[in-house]
Protein backbone atom coordinates (compact mmCIF):
# COMPACT_ATOMS: atom_id res chain seq x y z
CA UNK A 1 0.00 0.00 0.00
CA UNK A 2 1.22 3.56 -0.88
CA UNK A 3 2.01 5.97 1.87
CA UNK A 4 0.16 8.51 2.26
CA UNK A 5 1.40 12.08 1.20
CA UNK A 6 2.63 14.29 4.38
CA UNK A 7 0.07 16.87 3.97
CA UNK A 8 -2.52 14.26 3.25
CA UNK A 9 -1.74 12.48 6.43
CA UNK A 10 -1.75 15.54 8.71
CA UNK A 11 -4.92 16.37 7.43
CA UNK A 12 -6.31 13.27 8.27
CA UNK A 13 -5.19 12.99 11.61
CA UNK A 14 -6.60 16.88 12.41
CA UNK A 15 -9.76 15.78 11.49
CA UNK A 16 -9.67 12.84 13.48
CA UNK A 17 -8.54 15.23 16.44
CA UNK A 18 -10.93 17.41 15.49
CA UNK A 19 -14.05 14.68 16.48
CA UNK A 20 -12.10 13.94 19.57
CA UNK A 21 -11.25 17.02 21.50
CA UNK A 22 -14.17 20.16 21.44
CA UNK A 23 -14.06 23.66 23.72
CA UNK A 24 -15.93 23.34 26.44
CA UNK A 25 -19.39 24.69 25.92
CA UNK A 26 -22.04 25.84 28.55
CA UNK A 27 -25.94 25.67 28.09
CA UNK A 28 -27.83 28.45 26.95
CA UNK A 29 -28.89 29.65 30.55
CA UNK A 30 -25.63 29.73 31.77
CA UNK A 31 -24.56 32.72 30.28
CA UNK A 32 -24.38 36.53 30.79
CA UNK A 33 -26.42 38.52 32.88
CA UNK A 34 -27.89 34.94 34.63
CA UNK A 35 -29.17 34.50 37.77
CA UNK A 36 -28.23 31.72 39.97
CA UNK A 37 -30.92 30.52 43.26
CA UNK A 38 -29.41 31.73 46.18
CA UNK A 39 -28.69 30.01 49.58
CA UNK A 40 -28.91 26.65 48.06
CA UNK A 41 -26.32 24.35 45.96
CA UNK A 42 -26.42 25.77 42.95
CA UNK A 43 -25.28 22.98 39.78
CA UNK A 44 -23.08 24.08 37.02
CA UNK A 45 -23.02 22.07 33.76
CA UNK A 46 -21.86 21.53 30.21
CA UNK A 47 -19.96 19.41 27.70
CA UNK A 48 -16.22 19.06 27.10
CA UNK A 49 -13.93 16.54 25.21
CA UNK A 50 -14.72 12.90 26.99
CA UNK A 51 -12.56 13.11 30.15
CA UNK A 52 -11.33 16.49 29.64
CA UNK A 53 -10.80 18.16 33.24
CA UNK A 54 -12.57 21.27 33.34
CA UNK A 55 -12.72 23.96 36.50
CA UNK A 56 -15.36 26.19 37.58
CA UNK A 57 -14.53 29.16 39.27
CA UNK A 58 -16.62 32.08 41.09
CA UNK A 59 -16.16 34.32 43.79
CA UNK A 60 -13.60 32.23 46.01
CA UNK A 61 -15.20 29.06 45.25
CA UNK A 62 -13.38 27.21 42.48
CA UNK A 63 -14.49 22.98 41.71
CA UNK A 64 -12.59 20.57 39.37
CA UNK A 65 -14.09 17.98 37.40
CA UNK A 66 -13.80 15.46 35.07
CA UNK A 67 -15.82 15.30 31.72
CA UNK A 68 -17.60 11.67 31.02
CA UNK A 69 -16.87 9.43 28.48
CA UNK A 70 -19.90 10.83 26.27
CA UNK A 71 -18.14 14.79 27.37
CA UNK A 72 -20.86 15.70 29.60
CA UNK A 73 -19.49 17.17 32.83
CA UNK A 74 -21.63 18.65 35.94
CA UNK A 75 -19.97 20.58 39.03
CA UNK A 76 -21.88 21.80 42.27
CA UNK A 77 -21.62 25.32 43.68
CA UNK A 78 -21.61 25.79 47.64
CA UNK A 79 -24.98 28.51 48.72
CA UNK A 80 -24.19 31.55 47.15
CA UNK A 81 -25.41 35.43 48.94
CA UNK A 82 -28.01 37.14 47.69
CA UNK A 83 -26.39 39.98 45.41
CA UNK A 84 -22.92 41.20 44.22
CA UNK A 85 -22.26 40.68 40.71
CA UNK A 86 -20.22 38.30 39.94
CA UNK A 87 -18.24 36.35 37.21
CA UNK A 88 -18.58 32.93 36.68
CA UNK A 89 -15.17 31.27 34.80
CA UNK A 90 -14.96 28.01 33.36
CA UNK A 91 -11.70 26.08 32.13
CA UNK A 92 -11.10 23.23 29.95
CA UNK A 93 -9.35 23.41 26.71
CA UNK A 94 -10.51 26.79 26.69
CA UNK A 95 -11.57 29.58 28.90
CA UNK A 96 -15.38 30.81 29.04
CA UNK A 97 -16.41 33.18 31.02
CA UNK A 98 -19.83 34.53 32.39
CA UNK A 99 -20.13 38.32 33.25
CA UNK A 100 -22.51 40.23 35.31
CA UNK A 101 -24.14 37.24 37.69
CA UNK A 102 -26.53 37.86 40.40
CA UNK A 103 -27.35 35.43 43.13
CA UNK A 104 -31.09 35.25 44.11
CA UNK A 105 -34.51 34.12 43.87
CA UNK A 106 -35.26 32.12 40.63
CA UNK A 107 -39.00 31.33 39.07
CA UNK A 108 -40.12 29.14 35.80
CA UNK A 109 -43.34 30.56 34.43
CA UNK A 110 -44.94 28.26 32.53
CA UNK A 111 -48.03 27.82 29.82
CA UNK A 112 -50.05 28.78 27.18
CA UNK A 113 -50.64 32.80 25.66
CA UNK A 114 -52.05 33.88 28.66
CA UNK A 115 -48.09 33.57 30.27
CA UNK A 116 -47.02 34.13 27.17
CA UNK A 117 -48.56 37.86 26.62
CA UNK A 118 -46.13 40.31 26.59
CA UNK A 119 -45.98 43.29 28.27
CA UNK A 120 -46.49 45.47 25.53
CA UNK A 121 -49.62 43.80 24.89
CA UNK A 122 -51.02 43.89 28.65
CA UNK A 123 -52.66 47.34 30.69
CA UNK A 124 -50.63 50.79 30.79
CA UNK A 125 -47.56 49.33 28.58
CA UNK A 126 -46.40 52.68 28.00
CA UNK A 127 -46.79 53.56 31.79
CA UNK A 128 -45.07 50.21 32.31
CA UNK A 129 -41.96 50.60 29.91
CA UNK A 130 -41.19 54.03 31.48
CA UNK A 131 -40.77 52.24 34.80
CA UNK A 132 -39.01 49.16 33.90
CA UNK A 133 -35.80 50.39 35.30
CA UNK A 134 -35.09 47.16 37.52
CA UNK A 135 -31.51 46.00 36.71
CA UNK A 136 -31.88 43.30 39.18
CA UNK A 137 -34.54 41.49 37.34
CA UNK A 138 -33.84 39.33 34.76
CA UNK A 139 -36.05 37.13 32.03
CA UNK A 140 -34.55 34.31 30.10
CA UNK A 141 -36.81 33.53 27.27
CA UNK A 142 -36.87 29.70 26.01
CA UNK A 143 -37.68 29.69 22.29
CA UNK A 144 -40.39 27.52 21.14
CA UNK A 145 -39.11 24.04 19.81
CA UNK A 146 -40.39 20.55 20.33
CA UNK A 147 -38.63 17.50 19.86
CA UNK A 148 -39.90 13.82 20.08
CA UNK A 149 -36.97 12.92 22.36
CA UNK A 150 -35.78 14.91 25.79
CA UNK A 151 -33.06 17.80 24.44
CA UNK A 152 -30.55 18.61 26.63
CA UNK A 153 -30.37 22.68 25.49
CA UNK A 154 -32.83 25.21 23.98
CA UNK A 155 -32.37 28.58 22.74
CA UNK A 156 -32.71 31.91 24.52
CA UNK A 157 -30.86 34.35 26.52
CA UNK A 158 -30.53 36.32 29.64
CA UNK A 159 -32.06 40.33 29.16
CA UNK A 160 -31.93 42.99 31.87
CA UNK A 161 -34.93 44.02 32.71
CA UNK A 162 -35.18 48.16 31.38
CA UNK A 163 -37.48 50.22 29.05
CA UNK A 164 -36.15 48.62 25.80
CA UNK A 165 -37.10 44.87 27.29
CA UNK A 166 -39.49 44.82 29.00
CA UNK A 167 -42.11 44.68 26.16
CA UNK A 168 -41.13 41.34 24.95
CA UNK A 169 -41.14 39.60 28.63
CA UNK A 170 -43.82 37.73 30.05
CA UNK A 171 -46.17 39.77 31.41
CA UNK A 172 -47.36 37.45 34.06
CA UNK A 173 -44.52 36.26 34.97
CA UNK A 174 -42.97 39.84 35.43
CA UNK A 175 -45.22 41.35 37.33
CA UNK A 176 -44.86 38.03 39.48
CA UNK A 177 -41.30 38.67 39.53
CA UNK A 178 -41.74 42.46 40.28
CA UNK A 179 -43.75 42.32 42.98
CA UNK A 180 -41.18 39.45 44.59
CA UNK A 181 -38.17 42.02 43.79
CA UNK A 182 -39.80 44.98 45.54
CA UNK A 183 -40.64 42.85 48.86
CA UNK A 184 -37.37 40.82 49.18
CA UNK A 185 -35.09 43.27 47.35
CA UNK A 186 -32.88 40.47 46.18
CA UNK A 187 -32.13 39.54 42.12
CA UNK A 188 -35.03 38.13 40.44
CA UNK A 189 -34.27 35.68 37.86
CA UNK A 190 -36.99 34.70 35.92
CA UNK A 191 -36.95 32.03 33.14
CA UNK A 192 -39.88 32.36 30.21
CA UNK A 193 -41.09 28.90 28.86
CA UNK A 194 -44.67 29.25 27.34
CA UNK A 195 -46.55 28.72 24.34
CA UNK A 196 -49.80 29.70 23.02
CA UNK A 197 -52.55 27.45 21.86
CA UNK A 198 -50.74 24.34 23.64
CA UNK A 199 -52.72 21.59 25.65
CA UNK A 200 -50.99 20.29 29.49
CA UNK A 201 -50.14 16.61 27.26
CA UNK A 202 -46.88 18.38 25.59
CA UNK A 203 -45.58 19.53 28.65
CA UNK A 204 -44.99 16.44 30.41
CA UNK A 205 -42.89 13.61 29.61
CA UNK A 206 -44.42 10.94 27.23
CA UNK A 207 -43.64 8.17 29.86
CA UNK A 208 -46.04 10.10 32.89
CA UNK A 209 -49.23 10.19 30.23
CA UNK A 210 -48.79 6.17 28.47
CA UNK A 211 -49.84 4.67 31.70
CA UNK A 212 -52.70 7.48 32.36
CA UNK A 213 -56.51 6.26 31.89
CA UNK A 214 -57.50 9.07 29.35
CA UNK A 215 -54.39 8.56 27.66
CA UNK A 216 -55.95 5.88 24.57
CA UNK A 217 -58.98 8.21 24.26
CA UNK A 218 -56.85 11.28 24.04
CA UNK A 219 -55.38 9.85 21.21
CA UNK A 220 -58.61 8.90 19.37
CA UNK A 221 -59.47 12.43 20.30
CA UNK A 222 -56.36 13.77 18.05
CA UNK A 223 -56.82 11.10 15.05
CA UNK A 224 -60.45 12.70 15.23
CA UNK A 225 -59.58 16.26 14.84
CA UNK A 226 -56.73 15.07 12.14
CA UNK A 227 -59.37 13.43 9.94
CA UNK A 228 -61.71 16.97 9.98
CA UNK A 229 -58.50 19.36 9.77
CA UNK A 230 -58.63 19.55 6.04
CA UNK A 231 -62.20 20.49 5.60
CA UNK A 232 -61.26 22.91 8.78
CA UNK A 233 -58.20 24.56 7.39
CA UNK A 234 -60.04 25.54 4.21
CA UNK A 235 -62.09 27.55 6.40
CA UNK A 236 -59.92 29.45 8.01
CA UNK A 237 -58.33 29.95 5.20
CA UNK A 238 -61.38 31.72 3.74
CA UNK A 239 -61.73 33.33 6.82
CA UNK A 240 -58.45 35.03 7.00
CA UNK A 241 -59.00 36.12 3.21
CA UNK A 242 -62.03 37.88 3.90
CA UNK A 243 -59.96 38.70 7.03
CA UNK A 244 -57.46 40.76 4.89
CA UNK A 245 -60.57 42.56 2.88
CA UNK A 246 -62.20 43.88 6.22
CA UNK A 247 -58.45 44.82 7.59
CA UNK A 248 -57.90 47.26 4.49
CA UNK A 249 -60.92 48.52 4.59
CA UNK A 250 -61.11 49.37 8.74
CA UNK A 251 -57.77 50.81 8.00
CA UNK A 252 -58.42 52.76 5.23
CA UNK A 253 -61.60 54.25 7.48
CA UNK A 254 -59.40 54.49 10.34
CA UNK A 255 -61.63 52.49 11.95
CA UNK A 256 -60.12 49.43 14.81
CA UNK A 257 -58.76 46.18 13.06
CA UNK A 258 -61.02 43.57 13.32
CA UNK A 259 -59.98 40.46 15.47
CA UNK A 260 -58.10 38.13 12.99
CA UNK A 261 -58.64 34.52 12.66
CA UNK A 262 -56.77 32.07 14.58
CA UNK A 263 -55.26 29.31 12.85
CA UNK A 264 -54.44 26.49 15.18
CA UNK A 265 -52.10 24.20 12.82
CA UNK A 266 -52.58 20.73 12.28
CA UNK A 267 -53.85 18.52 14.72
CA UNK A 268 -50.28 16.68 14.38
CA UNK A 269 -48.13 19.40 14.98
CA UNK A 270 -45.72 18.92 17.37
CA UNK A 271 -46.75 21.56 19.95
CA UNK A 272 -49.97 19.26 19.99
CA UNK A 273 -47.76 16.00 20.13
CA UNK A 274 -47.86 14.81 23.53
CA UNK A 275 -44.48 15.00 25.83
CA UNK A 276 -43.02 16.97 22.92
CA UNK A 277 -42.91 20.80 24.34
CA UNK A 278 -41.29 19.01 27.32
CA UNK A 279 -38.71 17.60 25.73
CA UNK A 280 -38.24 20.35 23.83
CA UNK A 281 -38.60 23.84 26.27
CA UNK A 282 -39.04 21.94 30.01
CA UNK A 283 -35.82 19.07 29.74
CA UNK A 284 -33.46 21.19 28.49
CA UNK A 285 -33.76 23.03 31.35
CA UNK A 286 -32.85 20.73 33.81
CA UNK A 287 -30.54 20.93 36.63
CA UNK A 288 -31.37 24.98 36.60
CA UNK A 289 -31.59 25.36 40.54
CA UNK A 290 -35.30 26.70 41.04
CA UNK A 291 -37.40 28.16 43.56
CA UNK A 292 -40.51 27.20 42.04
CA UNK A 293 -42.73 27.41 39.22
CA UNK A 294 -45.74 29.24 38.55
CA UNK A 295 -48.20 27.93 35.83
CA UNK A 296 -50.97 29.95 33.31
CA UNK A 297 -52.63 27.22 31.44
CA UNK A 298 -55.35 25.45 30.67
CA UNK A 299 -57.81 27.44 28.05
CA UNK A 300 -56.68 24.21 25.40
CA UNK A 301 -58.04 21.89 27.48
CA UNK A 302 -61.12 23.60 29.20
CA UNK A 303 -63.84 22.19 27.02
CA UNK A 304 -64.86 19.19 27.91
CA UNK A 305 -67.35 20.12 30.82
CA UNK A 306 -67.25 17.78 33.68
CA UNK A 307 -65.78 14.81 32.57
CA UNK A 308 -62.84 17.10 31.28
CA UNK A 309 -62.34 18.72 33.94
CA UNK A 310 -61.67 15.93 36.22
CA UNK A 311 -58.93 14.53 33.31
CA UNK A 312 -57.44 17.67 33.90
CA UNK A 313 -56.97 17.12 37.93
CA UNK A 314 -54.83 13.97 37.04
CA UNK A 315 -52.89 15.39 34.35
CA UNK A 316 -51.89 18.54 35.73
CA UNK A 317 -51.25 17.05 39.22
CA UNK A 318 -49.29 14.39 37.12
CA UNK A 319 -47.35 17.54 35.43
CA UNK A 320 -46.58 18.85 38.77
CA UNK A 321 -44.63 15.37 40.18
CA UNK A 322 -43.18 14.85 36.75
CA UNK A 323 -40.96 18.56 37.11
CA UNK A 324 -40.96 17.66 40.43
CA UNK A 325 -39.36 14.15 40.14
CA UNK A 326 -37.51 15.94 37.00
CA UNK A 327 -35.57 18.69 39.07
CA UNK A 328 -35.12 16.04 42.01
CA UNK A 329 -35.58 19.31 44.74
CA UNK A 330 -38.35 17.60 46.40
CA UNK A 331 -41.74 19.26 46.54
CA UNK A 332 -41.01 22.62 44.75
CA UNK A 333 -43.66 25.53 45.06
CA UNK A 334 -46.13 25.20 42.20
CA UNK A 335 -48.19 27.87 42.13
CA UNK A 336 -50.66 28.59 39.37
CA UNK A 337 -53.71 30.75 37.39
CA UNK A 338 -57.56 29.29 37.77
CA UNK A 339 -58.76 30.83 34.54
CA UNK A 340 -61.40 34.14 35.00
CA UNK A 341 -64.09 35.21 33.82
CA UNK A 342 -65.07 34.26 30.22
CA UNK A 343 -68.15 33.61 28.12
CA UNK A 344 -67.89 29.82 27.56
CA UNK A 345 -70.01 27.41 29.49
CA UNK A 346 -67.19 24.66 29.99
CA UNK A 347 -65.05 26.49 32.54
CA UNK A 348 -66.86 26.49 35.50
CA UNK A 349 -66.56 22.50 35.51
CA UNK A 350 -62.85 23.58 34.83
CA UNK A 351 -61.96 25.98 37.05
CA UNK A 352 -63.04 22.85 39.64
CA UNK A 353 -60.75 20.93 38.30
CA UNK A 354 -58.08 23.19 39.00
CA UNK A 355 -59.04 24.05 42.36
CA UNK A 356 -59.21 20.13 42.99
CA UNK A 357 -55.23 20.22 42.21
CA UNK A 358 -54.91 22.36 45.44
CA UNK A 359 -54.72 18.57 47.10
CA UNK A 360 -51.11 18.29 45.62
CA UNK A 361 -48.59 19.40 48.32
CA UNK A 362 -47.24 22.88 47.90
CA UNK A 363 -49.44 24.24 45.68
CA UNK A 364 -51.40 27.84 45.18
CA UNK A 365 -54.04 29.13 43.02
CA UNK A 366 -54.63 32.54 42.47
CA UNK A 367 -58.33 32.82 41.69
CA UNK A 368 -58.93 35.55 39.15
CA UNK A 369 -62.59 35.16 38.32
CA UNK A 370 -63.04 38.94 38.52
CA UNK A 371 -60.50 40.38 36.23
CA UNK A 372 -61.05 38.26 32.89
CA UNK A 373 -62.88 39.89 30.15
CA UNK A 374 -65.87 38.10 29.02
CA UNK A 375 -65.19 38.39 24.89
CA UNK A 376 -61.34 38.30 24.88
CA UNK A 377 -59.68 35.00 26.21
CA UNK A 378 -56.52 37.15 26.76
CA UNK A 379 -56.87 39.82 29.61
CA UNK A 380 -54.59 42.34 29.57
CA UNK A 381 -54.71 42.73 33.41
CA UNK A 382 -51.50 41.12 34.00
CA UNK A 383 -50.69 43.22 36.54
CA UNK A 384 -53.27 42.11 39.25
CA UNK A 385 -52.43 38.20 37.99
CA UNK A 386 -48.98 38.43 38.88
CA UNK A 387 -50.01 40.31 42.34
CA UNK A 388 -51.95 37.42 43.47
CA UNK A 389 -49.45 34.91 42.62
CA UNK A 390 -46.67 36.84 44.22
CA UNK A 391 -49.33 36.72 47.54
CA UNK A 392 -49.13 33.36 47.09
CA UNK A 393 -45.09 32.72 47.31
CA UNK A 394 -44.65 36.16 49.40
CA UNK A 395 -46.71 34.00 52.13
CA UNK A 396 -45.77 30.99 51.63
CA UNK A 397 -42.27 30.26 50.58
CA UNK A 398 -41.00 33.60 52.02
CA UNK A 399 -42.54 33.77 55.61
CA UNK A 400 -44.39 37.45 55.17
CA UNK A 401 -47.24 38.17 57.09
CA UNK A 402 -50.21 39.01 54.47
CA UNK A 403 -53.44 37.62 53.06
CA UNK A 404 -52.79 35.92 50.28
CA UNK A 405 -55.94 34.12 49.67
CA UNK A 406 -60.07 35.08 48.59
CA UNK A 407 -62.83 33.50 50.70
CA UNK A 408 -63.25 29.69 49.87
CA UNK A 409 -66.15 27.61 51.25
CA UNK A 410 -65.52 25.59 54.36
CA UNK A 411 -68.89 23.54 54.41
CA UNK A 412 -72.53 24.06 53.88
CA UNK A 413 -75.17 23.49 55.92
CA UNK A 414 -79.34 23.46 54.47
CA UNK A 415 -82.08 24.59 57.44
CA UNK A 416 -85.39 24.98 56.09
CA UNK A 417 -85.88 27.86 53.60
CA UNK A 418 -81.92 28.97 53.92
CA UNK A 419 -78.91 27.30 53.36
CA UNK A 420 -75.49 28.60 55.65
CA UNK A 421 -72.33 28.67 54.29
CA UNK A 422 -69.41 28.58 56.25
CA UNK A 423 -65.86 30.31 55.09
CA UNK A 424 -62.33 29.90 54.98
CA UNK A 425 -59.99 32.93 54.20
CA UNK A 426 -62.16 35.79 55.51
CA UNK A 427 -59.50 38.08 56.62
CA UNK A 428 -60.71 41.61 58.01
CA UNK A 429 -64.50 40.19 57.05
CA UNK A 430 -66.47 39.48 54.38
CA UNK A 431 -67.63 42.24 51.93
CA UNK A 432 -69.94 42.53 48.93
CA UNK A 433 -68.55 44.72 46.42
CA UNK A 434 -70.80 46.77 44.11
CA UNK A 435 -74.10 46.55 46.30
CA UNK A 436 -76.04 44.29 46.90
CA UNK A 437 -74.36 40.38 47.65
CA UNK A 438 -74.81 38.35 43.88
CA UNK A 439 -73.66 35.15 42.33
CA UNK A 440 -75.54 32.47 44.22
CA UNK A 441 -77.85 30.09 43.00
CA UNK A 442 -79.56 27.35 44.84
CA UNK A 443 -81.64 24.14 43.79
CA UNK A 444 -84.11 21.64 45.60
CA UNK A 445 -84.64 17.84 44.89
CA UNK A 446 -85.40 18.87 41.47
CA UNK A 447 -82.22 19.71 40.64
CA UNK A 448 -83.53 23.26 39.11
CA UNK A 449 -80.86 26.01 39.60
CA UNK A 450 -82.39 29.48 40.93
CA UNK A 451 -80.91 32.95 41.80
CA UNK A 452 -80.98 33.50 45.15
CA UNK A 453 -80.58 36.46 47.54
CA UNK A 454 -77.87 36.45 49.87
CA UNK A 455 -76.61 38.24 52.73
CA UNK A 456 -73.20 38.30 54.88
CA UNK A 457 -73.61 37.42 58.62
CA UNK A 458 -70.13 37.44 60.13
CA UNK A 459 -68.04 34.62 57.78
CA UNK A 460 -70.96 32.83 56.97
CA UNK A 461 -73.37 33.85 54.14
CA UNK A 462 -77.23 32.90 54.27
CA UNK A 463 -79.00 32.42 50.91
CA UNK A 464 -82.59 31.43 49.88
CA UNK A 465 -84.93 32.01 47.05
CA UNK A 466 -88.93 32.45 47.06
CA UNK A 467 -88.77 30.09 44.42
CA UNK A 468 -87.00 27.09 46.62
CA UNK A 469 -88.74 26.40 49.41
CA UNK A 470 -86.15 24.04 50.61
CA UNK A 471 -82.47 24.24 48.74
CA UNK A 472 -80.32 21.53 48.91
CA UNK A 473 -77.39 22.93 47.71
CA UNK A 474 -75.83 26.13 46.45
CA UNK A 475 -73.47 27.41 43.54
CA UNK A 476 -71.34 30.53 43.57
CA UNK A 477 -70.30 32.48 40.05
CA UNK A 478 -70.35 28.75 38.32
CA UNK A 479 -71.27 30.44 35.03
CA UNK A 480 -68.47 31.40 32.19
CA UNK A 481 -68.58 35.41 32.83
CA UNK A 482 -70.43 35.34 36.09
CA UNK A 483 -70.95 38.63 38.44
CA UNK A 484 -70.60 37.66 41.89
CA UNK A 485 -69.11 40.40 44.06
CA UNK A 486 -67.92 38.65 47.38
CA UNK A 487 -64.36 39.42 48.63
CA UNK A 488 -62.78 39.00 51.95
CA UNK A 489 -61.10 42.69 53.07
CA UNK A 490 -58.14 42.09 51.89
CA UNK A 491 -60.10 42.93 48.62
CA UNK A 492 -59.41 39.38 47.32
CA UNK A 493 -62.35 37.37 45.57
CA UNK A 494 -64.29 34.43 46.59
CA UNK A 495 -63.21 31.46 44.85
CA UNK A 496 -66.17 29.79 42.67
CA UNK A 497 -67.60 26.42 44.07
CA UNK A 498 -70.80 23.88 44.12
CA UNK A 499 -71.80 21.86 47.16
CA UNK A 500 -73.39 19.39 45.10
CA UNK A 501 -71.93 16.76 43.40
CA UNK A 502 -74.92 16.24 40.62
CA UNK A 503 -74.00 15.73 36.94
Amino acid sequence: MPLLPSRLLALLVNLATATVFADVRLPALISDHMVLQARAPVPVWGWASPDEQVSVEIGKQKITTQAGANGAWRVELKPLKAGAHQVLTVRGANTLVVTDVLAGEVWLGSGQSNMGLQVKSANDFEAEKAAANWPEIRMFTVANNTSVTPLDDCRGKWEVCDAGAVGNFSAALYFFGRDLQQHLRVPLGLINSSWGGTPIQSWMPLEVLTNYAGYTAYLARMQSDLAAWPAREKKIQADLQAWEIADAAAKAAHQPEPQKPYNPGAPDSGRFMPGQIYNGMIHPLLPYRLRGAVWYQGENNAGGGEPGATDYTELQTRMIQSWRAAWALGGFPFYYVQLPNYNNNSWPWFREGQANVLKVPNTGMAVTIDIGEATNIHPKNKQEVGRRLALIALAKVYGEKGVFQGPQMARCKPSGAEIEIEFQHTDGGLVAHDGALRGFLVAGADKKWQPADARIAGERVIVNSPTVPQPEAVRYDWAGNPDGNLYNGAGLPAMPFRSDHWH
